[in-house]
């Protein structure tokens, strides 16, 4: 099955790829499919503006420079629910870069704040008919009324050199000053459609892309192409390894090869939002949530094999035992991988392993569950292409935190093995660049994201954060692949490990101290016919 999976992986991959391709570098008036183009960013919701929320932010977009975007609100509110009593103090309000964060998200009353706008728009409801709704009964037809305000502004970047981030806010100050009933001020729904200006001159029209979004399909085509090839290479050192005469393989190397599979699941689910974005000026949500969940679970694989292989997983248990009389791994990594595998077909011996309170197993369950919550808490937010690394937000705290957390049990789980008096000489070198490597790879998000937030102007920083975590990312499925698919020569590590076929022999004459200590037996999980190693 592995071994198909590969004949289509090299057929699908690159049919696929010559296809979004194909879409991402045409024009936007060139379609693939014959599906009109629309001109405008689209969205709708609703908004409830109360003493303690006395404001609401409809939006947040890029205007490329010496351009003049345009703004488009429709605010409706049902006559059923009543009238906004007093509006006169109802306002759009237009915030610019540094207005908006050096200033704006400093002030502690809606006063203070919109002081540093730079257009206040005033609302005004008229009664209206809605001939979406109408009321039908036996005798007569009648149409129901809506209160209804629409407004129309320009976002002028004419006089800037660089893009421009344009927050746009509906808010009532008097709310958090004088009691109002929610009577007085009802939910508000609001429609509304965004255009930015092209660099190129007026006679280009008006584009719905934020400014901020341009070269983004070129990354996430690169990091599929370049994710696909490694993903190509893993399919190809399992086929080798099931048809050879021992048909073994470690699961190791699955996991890496799902984490590769994630990373081009993620990128292919933006590239299509991308393109539905272009046709619709929506986007699809199924899509944007699938890269979210991808990108999620794609950071927790690398995080758990990291973490595994740094508690000495694939090591013989001479390397990573200090006493003689214990044959498991520091963290139990051998019993856990062994019982979460077997899990799959019997759910109930996984649970029991957690609630027996294994380490290893509680950590990889909770790591998975941790990056899934996180990537659906950040779909709340009215991001069209944002990331969940961004400190923008709570879920990218919590994300670089947690981060920081797992890199401290990383340097603890390499330190133990390092020095836990029966590792060889030779392997001590190669740990300690490991260590390096993967302390790298958990401190460098919390890095590039704090970095940007504080350092990057404004409208550079969704580009700059989505390069960084790219590249961090491509950084550790490479070196996580020359890890599991590297030669039994390549480093001392290799010579040592269990992931490659054959290497018992090499264990036995690497380690003075193997003759003193039992090892604890491989272990396997039949697939057919292949074996798939799991110690």
């Amino acid at each position: 099955m592995i071994v198909s999976f590969s004949n289509l992986s090299n057929l699908f991959l690159p049919t696929l790829s010559v296809f979004l391709l194909l879409s991402t570098i045409l024009p936007d008036h060139v379609q693939i499919l014959p599906i009109a183009v629309v001109e405008a960013k689209e969205s709708s919701g609703d908004a409830l503006l109360t003493g303690t929320n006395s404001e609401f932010l409809l939006t947040k977009f890029a205007i490329s420079p010496r351009t003049v975007g345009q703004f488009d609100l429709k605010l409706t509110i049902p006559t059923d629910t009543g009238m906004y009593t007093d509006e006169r103090a109802l306002r759009v309000h237009l915030f610019v870069d540094e207005g908006w964060y050096d200033k704006a998200q400093k002030a502690t009353t809606c006063r203070e704040k919109v002081k540093h706008a730079t257009q206040a728009l005033p609302v005004s409801f008229e009664l209206k008919s809605n001939p979406l709704n109408r009321r039908t009964s036996k005798n007569k037809q009648s149409e129901e009324f809506v209160w209804e305000a629409n407004i129309r502004t320009t976002l002028n970047s004419k006089g800037s050199d660089m893009t421009q981030y344009w927050y746009i806010s509906l808010d009532d100050c008097t709310l958090e000053e004088t009691y109002h009933d929610i009577k007085d001020a009802p939910k508000i729904s609001f429609q509304y459609t965004i255009k930015n200006g092209d660099s190129r001159g007026p006679g280009y029209g008006l584009s719905h892309f934020s400014a901020d979004e341009n070269g983004m399909v070129r990354l996430h085509f690169l990091q599929l192409a370049f994710s696909s090839l490694l993903l190509i290479w893993c399919a190809y050192k399992i086929g080798c390894a099931i048809t050879s005469s021992r048909g073994q393989i470690h699961i190791a190397l699955l996991i890496v090869a799902s984490a590769l599979l994630c990373d081009i699941s993620s990128n292919i689910s933006e590239l299509i939002h991308n393109k539905v974005y272009s046709m619709n000026g929506v986007g699809s949500y199924a899509f944007d949530a699938f890269a979210s969940h991808f990108e999620a679970q794609c950071d927790a694989m690398v995080a758990i094999v990291l973490l595994l292989v740094g508690s000495g997983w694939t090591l013989p248990s001479d390397v990573i035992v200090g006493d003689a009389n214990n044959n498991m791994a520091m963290l139990g990594t051998h019993s856990m991988v062994q019982q979460l595998v077997v899990g799959l077909r019997n759910p109930g011996l996984a649970m029991q392993q957690i609630k027996s309170g294994n380490p290893a197993a509680i950590l990889v369950v909770s790591t998975l569950a941790f990056h899934a919550i996180l990537a659906q808490w950040g779909r709340i937010y009215d991001d069209d292409f944002d990331c969940y690394h961004s400190l923008e937000h709570k879920p990218g705290y919590f994300l670089q935190g947690y981060r920081l957390i797992l890199g401290v049990a990383f340097l603890a789980s390499v330190a133990s093995v390092r020095n836990s008096g029966r590792c060889p000489r030779a392997l001590k070198p190669f740990l300690t660049k490991f260590m390096l490597v993967g302390i790298s790879w958990f401190i460098s998000l919390p890095f590039v994201a704090t970095f940007v937030s504080t350092s990057i102007p404004y409208y550079l920083k969704h580009r700059a954060l989505s390069i960084g975590a790219a590249m961090t990312q491509a950084s550790s499925l490479a070196s996580l692949v020359w890890l599991f698919t590297a030669d039994s020569d390549a480093s001392a590590y290799h010579r040592l490990s269990k992931t490659q076929e054959g290497n018992a022999s090499l264990v036995s004459t690497s380690i003075s101290s193997s003759n003193s200590v039992s090892k604890a037996p491989s272990t396997f999980w039949k697939f057919g016919k292949t074996k798939i190693r799991l110690d």
